[in-house]
């Protein structure tokens, strides 16, 4: 036995290498996830789920809800004379999106590591996206060799746990739907396009009622309650890695995941530098969240290598099409999503010598420092991210921070010098994406600060009962809104 798992292990050693090398690109549903959300967990809370099958994936087969309201709109659309505008079947909800980056400098977090104060949201999010870079280091060994995911199931781990933290704790106070109240807006000039209802849309959130019964789990004799937050999907390139988690509630409202990698390190595609993309439905809405990790370097020209990593990032990335289903809308590239989020270690720096950017970081000038902001200045001339908006940038460079210290590197002699940047950034692309706030983290278990941004992020969702129908709709029979009878499942009515 010893023997077969030795040599079953040296072909996955190998088959992984060859795809490393080689570039060979990895399935569309070859991801971690938190396969049934309605399970519980094994009482560590940290344990780490093996990839989804096809059927469990969500990107190969639809789940029973999408299944049922295809049957409920292939009958509403069915009858001659019976034709209902699709708009007039669909309603808006809003979802919070708590969105993060972090490079971690290669360091393997320790057990205890405390995670509150940069996760903490209030309210909490119903959509958690945390992109790392460097949770291991750059070597020769982990960009050439074997992948080494130990540090990224640590991770793994103390995300689930905080996220899902005794209700009462002091991170959270309690279970909590998303209020109704949106933060107070960081960025000024981001337009919630897209949006009749604007502001006052806010004001009214359509959420299911908590139900005590549905958030209990039975184990011996003893309640114990289901995990809040779920992971619906995690991957990992070399030091990149991407993972996203919801509310237990939605969690089967999420389909199609699919992820999309892309190298752009040594040689041009090994996976110390690239993009991990996820792609993923909520509702009819589709979401794509990329991270990143570009070319390094402070020497004149190095932006224009960065700006050619996020036109290969958008032009190779790919999704499969999702088949058999001509209602469901399935995005090929980045750019066909409706929401879409840019999130990572983008490396632009300031140009500015080390004096002067450290003489206008110690003044507090925020404002004279972002116009040698080399993302800001090749953004204003068109050669990177046109159409993609920034919220304003209101705290200090998130690198390069001396080992366990507020001093950027530098100041003492024996230091290298790295002039003050924001590296660390977060972009969105299209309407129905409004930026609540834009800050960073002040954890120093690295030198870059985590910066992390609020989203209120619109979602299109199909009626499952008449509201205000017209005339059109009026003979739409009222067991043909009713759970399908040869379906195994019991429709969920809001």
């Amino acid at each position: 036995m010893r023997e077969e798992s030795n040599k079953k292990s040296k072909l996955s050693w190998s088959k992984s290498l060859v795809r490393k090398w080689f570039n060979i690109k990895t399935k569309a549903q070859d991801f971690h996830a938190d396969c049934d959300a309605t399970q519980g967990r094994d009482g560590h809370g940290g344990e780490w789920r093996t990839s989804c099958s096809e059927r469990e994936a969500g990107a190969a087969k639809k789940s029973r809800t999408d299944r049922s309201s295809k049957r409920s709109m292939d009958r509403i659309r069915g009858g001659k004379n019976d034709v209902v505008d699709a708009a007039r079947l669909t309603e808006v909800q809003n979802y919070r999106i708590f969105a993060s980056t972090w490079n971690v400098g290669g360091k393997s977090p320790p057990r205890g590591l405390n995670l509150d104060d940069w996760l903490h949201s209030s309210p909490p999010a119903d959509i958690y996206v945390l992109g790392f870079q460097e949770i291991v280091p750059l070597n020769a060994g982990n960009v050439l060799g074997t992948e080494d995911n130990l540090p990224a199931k640590k991770w793994v781990s103390l995300v689930r746990r905080t996220l899902n933290k005794n209700p009462g704790s002091c991170c959270y106070g309690g279970y909590r739907t998303p209020s109704p109240v949106p933060d107070p807006v960081v960025e000024q000039d981001a337009d919630f396009e897209g949006s009749s209802r604007r502001q006052d849309s806010l004001s009214y959130l359509h959420r299911r009622s908590f139900n005590l019964s549905r958030s209990l789990r039975v184990e011996g004799n003893h309640m114990l309650p289901h995990p809040r937050y779920c992971l619906v999907a995690s991957k990992q390139m070399v030091g990149i890695f991407l993972t996203i988690w919801v509310r237990s509630e939605i969690r089967n409202d999420v389909r199609n995941l699919k992820v999309s990698c892309v190298g752009r390190g040594l040689m041009g595609y090994l996976g110390n530098k690239g993009s991990i993309s996820i792609s993923m439905s909520l509702h009819h809405t589709t979401f794509c969240f990329v991270c990143c990790h570009l070319t390094s370097g402070e020497k004149e020209g190095d932006e224009l290598r960065r700006n050619s990593d996020v036109m290969e990032i958008l032009r190779k990335t790919r999704f499969p099409q999702v088949r058999g289903a001509s209602d469901v809308k399935s995005p090929e590239t980045i750019l066909e999503h409706d929401r879409i989020i840019w999130l990572g270690d983008l490396n632009y720096r300031i140009a500015l010598s080390y004096c002067s950017a450290k003489a206008l970081v110690e003044m507090h000038n925020w404002k004279q420092l972002l116009e040698k902001d080399q993302l800001r200045i090749e953004r204003r001339c068109g050669r990177v991210f046109q159409g993609w908006k920034e919220g304003r940038i209101y705290f200090p460079p998130t690198y390069k921070y001396s080992f366990n210290s507020d001093r950027y590197s530098g100041v003492r002699p024996k230091e290298k010098r790295r002039t003050p940047a924001w590296c660390d950034r977060i972009l969105w692309y299209g309407n129905g994406l409004m930026q609540l706030s834009y800050v960073r983290g002040e954890s120093r278990f690295s030198d870059h600060r985590p910066v992390y941004s609020i989203f209120m992020a619109e979602v299109e969702s199909i009626r499952h009962r008449r509201r205000n129908m017209g005339y059109f709709s009026s003979r739409i029979e009222v067991e043909e809104l009713l759970p399908d009878p040869y379906s195994s499942g019991e429709m969920k009515f809001y």
